[in-house]
């Protein structure tokens, strides 16, 4: 079932897990017939947005009074993604903006054909809206969530909602629970929202300006997808654009830096990039799917078939853009450069799929490219070769056939070949008969004008009467030269005419002809490419394997985290000895693990380390291990970095606070969650209290509590025992030794509980003044040990300490009924004040 977090008030309406029960089957009749009261209730209504590469969506049960969102995911033109949610959710109503492209407009006609009609790619029926595009505008939709009645949110429309105080606090209880990072998910249920109100579904006996009532909220996901957010992505480092440090280059100068995608990524063509980076955005819960790219990269990671792959990598480098060509054939827009891509691609796809058949057919990826290996891609090869001629297609930089397929056209070339020859011939008849002072002439071809004779001209002729020679007519003057007809320039138009225009037009049209026969069998040409992009995505993480020593994982139902000295690949590449760290979580060995230990010890990166070998299983990479075996997740949830901006307005804790709110509402038991020095952005004590708070609200699930690793240096969590004894908790801390006062970092992780951060240690290791270390040290203990913390003492301060203590027993020697109070303060004791400012 659909994966989703509840963000209502009543936890009844929340249920125990965060799972959405697939809603029964529609009725085939429409949400406004107001007849049929149970059908109304049983809607489904969801509104879809695609825009940059990502698809956001969400929809509304009419029955429960449930919206459930859908973070942005990243969507092919194919829209995948899409169908399968379309055909998970079954909607009845589909809404969508006016600007959406031609495919996915056709894809949800489709989705509205009737039941049972053979165009529908659905089993039901959906009734499709399309509308204005201004509904879907970001700042829109934002404003319109804002204002509306959410469940547990105050103030909506209402006078106490004009407080700006309150205001401030309905935005962050709002973003909170609908994550505004998600532009496009924001922007479909701005438009969901105010069709539902329009529409006034279920309060029409309302007044007028009464919300269509949402009960709870939930994030829902497809059933085969891990569910991620942005803040999971950027914590983990998984993608890192770092920009050129050229001024001039701009944004279009940013590359991929040091990110778990820029190491992984060593695939050979543009579309095995594309492909590969879906599938870093999509890490999947489909454990058939996963253990299939398992086998594929363990064979392809075997150094015995080597060869092998160093000729699979040699074939995929010329594997081009050809859906993109395709495209541009469809137009008639080719160039050569494009059936150059199309030759290569095509002859290095057969050889792919020749090379593939050889190879063992339990692999599942060699069993697929035997599978596409058609007549039709041996027909496109052939006919390209025997028709195209490259070498004087790149010369002449046009589409140029070669001998040998027409008669008639090779006919006009070799009469074309030898028109030089036989124009120079002419020209030497010609120039017999002219005056003596032309000394040379030429015969040229003027295309749509015809062959003429062209010489330089004499000195006699002056004006344009002189221009006329007998037996010759007169074209036209330019640059000196004069042109005219002879009777030999027309007997070779009559000869030959526009010979080569009739080859040029003749080429266009067998080019046409070759485009015609070629689309017919692009089906078979695409497929190949598809099949060849998700190789080279396979060659390439296999290539990872081998460079950093992965090993492949074993995928398992089971609720379970094993990993045998582990690694973090990020962190490896940048020292020089990188320490490994086990990792086991189950319900044996407890869920929640608690890490304390000195600053630098290496908390935090054992903390993405974790995440990111979870990950790699899940997107069917091999992982950084010596040894691993991973359940099934459905969801990594982080709060290790914040994500700070002035754009939204949001203070750091805020930031902190909605990421585990994030991870509250959507963990369950087969959740990692990644909590790193979680409320240290408040002050300790609540900081403190609210960490203590949330881990026991997860222990309080019992076997239903997710994985969970934190790191924290709040001591007073485990010395003033905050939390429950609970087999599901494991202390643990990274191990450090004293070599003769000198703190040295082991970065191995050990059972245990730390009592200090050692943070004076850092402070002077950075080169902080001694005295400052010194001073922290004194008052670090005084509060330690519950004593008051005493003021530096020096001869000044002493000195002033005096003087305030004889302005006290002066004050408090005076009569305040007789005394001059106020000459008091002025004559003494502002002048003292002064001095001891």
């Amino acid at each position: 079932m659909a994966s989703c977090s509840s963000a209502g008030v009543d936890e009844d309406q929340l249920g125990e897990g965060d799972v959405v029960q697939k809603p029964s089957k529609i009725p085939k009749t429409s949400i406004w017939d107001t007849t049929d009261e149970e059908s109304i209730q049983s809607q489904l209504i969801m509104s879809v947005l695609y825009n940059g590469g990502c698809l956001g969506l969400s929809y509304y049960d009419t029955e429960s009074g449930q919206l459930c969102i859908m973070l942005d995911v990243a969507e092919t033109k194919d829209y995948e993604i899409l169908k399968r949610v379309i055909m998970q959710v079954e909607p009845s109503v589909i809404l969508t903006s006016s600007k959406q492209d031609e495919n996915m407009q056709q894809i949800l006609k489709d989705c509205s054909s009737p039941e049972g009609d053979t165009g529908s790619i659905f089993a039901f029926s959906i009734s499709v809206e399309v509308l204005p595009s201004v509904e879907f505008k970001y700042e829109t939709a934002h404003r319109r969530i804002m204002s509306y009645s959410w469940p547990g949110v105050q103030g909506a429309g209402t006078g106490e909602g004009r407080a700006e105080g309150i205001e401030k606090e309905r935005e962050v209880r709002i973003s909170s629970i609908i994550p505004m990072d998600s532009s496009n998910m924001v922007r479909s249920t701005g438009a969901l929202l105010k069709y539902l109100d329009k529409k006034r579904i279920g309060i029409e006996l309302e007044d007028i300006g009464t919300h269509v009532p949402i009960l709870s909220v939930k994030r829902f996901t497809l059933d085969d997808l891990l569910l991620m957010d942005e803040t999971a992505f950027s914590s983990l480092r998984i993608f890192y654009r770092e920009n050129h440090p050229s001024v001039y280059k701009g944004s279009s100068g940013s590359k991929e830096g040091l990110s778990l995608f820029g190491i992984a990524n060593h695939t050979r063509s543009s579309l095995g990039h594309k492909l590969l980076k879906l599938w870093f955005l999509r890490p999947l819960k489909d454990i058939g799917t996963l253990s299939k790219r398992l086998d594929a990269i363990e064979y392809l990671s075997l150094i015995k078939n080597n060869e092998t792959v160093a000729s699979l990598t040699d074939c995929l480098k010329n594997i081009k853009n050809i859906p993109r060509i395709l495209v541009r054939m469809s137009q008639s827009h080719l160039s050569i450069t494009d059936w150059q891509s199309l030759y290569k691609t095509t002859f290095n796809a057969i050889n792919i799929c020749e090379l593939c058949s050889t190879l063992p057919q339990n692999i599942y990826i060699f069993k697929k490219i035997k599978g596409v290996l058609s007549d039709g891609l041996y027909q496109i090869a052939s006919l390209i070769t025997k028709v195209v001629d490259f070498e004087e297609s790149v010369a002449q930089n046009r589409f140029v056939v070669k001998y040998g397929v027409n008669s008639d056209l090779d006919e006009k070339k070799h009469t074309f070949d030898g028109l030089t020859d036989l124009m120079t011939k002419v020209a030497a008849t010609e120039l017999a008969g002219l005056d003596p002072e032309v000394k040379e002439c030429q015969v040229i071809y003027v295309p749509q004008i015809g062959f003429l004779l062209r010489f330089e001209k004499v000195s006699w002729m002056k004006q344009e009467p002189d221009f006329h020679i007998k037996d010759m007519t007169f074209a036209f003057l330019s640059e000196g030269h004069v042109h005219y007809r002879t009777k030999a320039t027309i007997e070779l138009d009559d000869l030959l005419g526009d010979t080569q225009w009739d080859i040029h037009d003749a080429e266009t049209a067998m080019m046409h002809r070759l485009q015609s026969v070629l689309m017919e069998h692009s089906g078979a040409l695409i497929s190949v490419i598809e099949c060849t992009t998700e190789l080279d995505c396979l060659v390439s993480m296999s290539k990872l394997a081998k460079e950093h020593n992965f090993v492949k994982p074993e995928l398992t139902e089971d609720n379970v985290i094993y990993i045998k000295n582990g690694r973090h690949p990020l962190q490896e590449l940048c020292v020089n000895t990188f320490v490994p760290n086990d990792t086991v979580s189950d319900s044996a060995h407890g869920t929640m693990k608690i890490l304390t230990g000195a600053n630098a010890s290496g908390k935090s990166v054992y903390l993405t380390q974790v995440g990111l070998i979870v990950y790699l299983a899940h997107i069917g990479s091999f992982v950084p291990a010596e040894a691993a075996k991973i359940g099934i997740m459905d969801g990594i949830f982080t709060r290790v970095q914040t994500r700070e901006s002035v754009s939204i307005a949001q203070s750091t804790f805020l930031i902190d606070i909605n990421q585990v709110s994030t991870a509250v509402q959507c963990g369950t038991h087969r959740s990692l969650i990644l909590l790193d020095e979680f409320g240290k952005g408040t002050a300790t004590v609540d900081g403190l209290a609210l960490l203590a708070a949330v881990l026991r609200h997860w222990l309080k699930k019992e076997e239903e509590c997710p994985h969970i690793l934190v790191s924290t240096h709040f001591h007073s969590l485990l010395d003033q025992k905050l939390l429950p004894d609970s087999e599901l908790i494991e202390y643990l801390t990274m191990d450090t030794i004293n070599d003769k006062g000198e703190l040295v970092f082991l970065y191995q992780l050990v059972p245990g509980k730390s009592d200090t951060s050692h943070a004076c240690h850092i402070a002077a290791t950075v080169g902080l003044p001694p005295e400052i270390i010194e001073r922290a040290q004194k008052v670090s203990q005084q509060i330690r040990c519950n004593e008051p913390v005493t003021q530096i003492n020096d001869a000044n301060t002493e000195a002033k300490t005096k003087v305030c203590i004889d302005i006290v027993n002066r004050f408090m020697e005076l009569d305040l009924e007789k005394d001059d109070v106020v000459g008091f303060l002025q004559d003494y004791v502002l002048p003292t004040a002064k001095d001891i400012i």
